[in-house]
């Protein structure tokens, strides 16, 4: 009996004051800061972190063992993969995609948004609350507070599943192995529109999803159908299924697959651009961001692109400059670069069109055309301002598209515009109100005999 009661103690540290403190001071440290920061948009109903609440735990039941200046790497180590994880959960990525990015941080203005502010004030309290609470004790001795704080943090991981799980599917949206591909370019037959006779465009918009209720959709088709382009184009619509980021739309759209554009490795003569290059159309590629954002003057020519225009020979050709934490040229410039050249063209033209200020977070700014918002009228403005600023800068860009169609001169072009994927909002209310699985395509097919009347 002597010998097991040594033992008991030594596994079972005693309950009393001291050993309570360091268990509330750990699950502050290493349950509740890590997340902290994280709170306000999980409370708008962000997405499922019950994974990263579980990773806390278990770095926060080894990292206690150990002195204060490994338990403040710990944290700060930790602080950074979350907040990883955060952002690429937001936008549909795989955490490896930022990284991939990061040394081209000098190139976005997150400063530009109020929300991107609050997120880093808030890391920056985090960072020093954790500072000064990883210097008291906060060992966990003893079976029982071990356990206690297995126990916590399942207790919060699991609340969170609960919280997420029915919004899971408009985040970390991956395609599985078996998923049947489709694409806009594939539904539309884009490939048998190009006969040599006339130009052919796809613009893909950015964070163009399909809205899930009536009167925004209703809003979104009056964008794409104006008279000014019903006037010139047979009009078609549909939905295809997305996943995914930007990229991913991209190579849908481009390469007729589910895929990224890191696979991409060497020149892929099945992908659009280099089938309408060997039927003898110049190829044409539209971005108003860097170039090196996610390599895209790398992979460009390798799937058929034979130019590229990115920000500063854009606006060096005359388009202005639309500041956002993506600032780039001003998507409304750039269909009237588009259209000179289609009109100057001696032979067909494929152009490809990726826009921009429509990225997220779009910021409430003059250049933009966002200072004030009323595309879905002052209610909706007022409950919804990242959706309406959306819808404005949507809008901006079919004027543009419409007015290009509209000058004289201009030469027969089918068009194909398609979201890339659904509007990654961090507040859930405004994100639901696009669909988690499809984005909308529009077709203009162009009619001469309207056209010269």
């Amino acid at each position: 009996m002597t010998a097991i009661k040594p033992l008991a103690i030594r596994v079972f540290a005693p309950a009393d004051g001291a050993a309570l403190a360091a268990f509330l001071n750990w699950a502050l440290c290493w349950l509740l800061l890590p997340n902290l920061a994280f709170l306000p948009i999980t409370i708008m109903g962000g997405p499922m972190r019950a994974p990263e609440i579980w990773l806390c735990g278990a770095v926060g039941l080894v990292a206690s063992w150990f002195g204060y200046w490994i338990r403040l790497a710990a944290f700060f180590a930790l602080l950074v993969y979350l907040t990883l994880v955060f952002i690429a959960s937001m936008f549909n990525m795989h955490v490896s995609m930022i990284l991939s990015v990061a040394a081209l941080v000098l190139d976005i203005r997150p400063a530009a948004s109020p929300e991107y502010l609050v997120g880093g004030a808030l890391l920056i309290l985090v960072l020093a609350l954790a500072a000064r609470q990883l210097r008291r004790p906060g060992k966990l001795r003893g079976l029982q507070w071990m356990a206690a704080g297995a126990a916590l943090t399942y207790t919060f991981a699991t609340a969170d599943y609960i919280r997420a799980r029915d919004g899971a599917t408009a985040y970390n949206r991956l395609a599985p192995a078996d998923a049947p591909f489709t694409s806009a370019t594939q539904q539309t037959g884009f490939l048998t529109l190009a006969d040599g006779k006339r130009h052919v465009m796809i613009v893909v918009v950015e964070a163009m999803g399909l809205p899930t209720e009536p009167a925004l959709r209703a809003r979104l088709d009056a964008i794409w159908t104006r008279p000014e382009l019903a006037e010139r184009f047979d009009i078609s619509q549909g939905r295809t299924t997305f996943y995914n980021s930007t990229t991913k739309g991209e190579i849908r759209e481009l390469c007729q697959r589910w895929g990224d554009y890191t696979e991409i490795v060497a020149a892929e003569p099945g992908c659009l651009p280099a089938t309408l290059a060997r039927r003898g159309y110049a190829t044409h590629a539209y971005h108003g961001f860097s170039p090196t954002f996610f390599d895209r003057d790398r992979w460009y020519p390798l799937i058929g692109f034979e130019r590229t225009s990115f920000r500063d020979a854009i606006e060096a050709q005359g388009a202005g400059h639309c500041p956002n934490v993506f600032p780039g040229a001003c998507d409304r410039d750039i269909p009237r670069l588009i259209g000179r050249d289609l009109a100057a063209a001696k032979r067909p033209q494929f152009v490809y069109w990726l826009t921009l200020n429509s990225h997220l977070p779009v910021v409430a700014n003059a250049e933009l055309r966002t200072e004030d918002c009323r595309q879905l009228g002052p209610a909706l403005d007022a409950d919804y301002p990242q959706v309406c600023r959306l819808f404005a800068v949507w809008d901006d860009t079919a004027a543009a598209l419409a007015a290009m169609t509209s000058r004289p001169g201009f030469p027969p072009t089918d068009i194909l515009i398609v979201g890339d994927h659904m509007p990654p909002f961090t507040q859930q209310a405004s994100r639901m109100k696009f669909d988690s699985t499809k984005v909308p395509w529009v077709l203009l097919r162009y009619r001469p005999s309207r056209a010269a009347t």
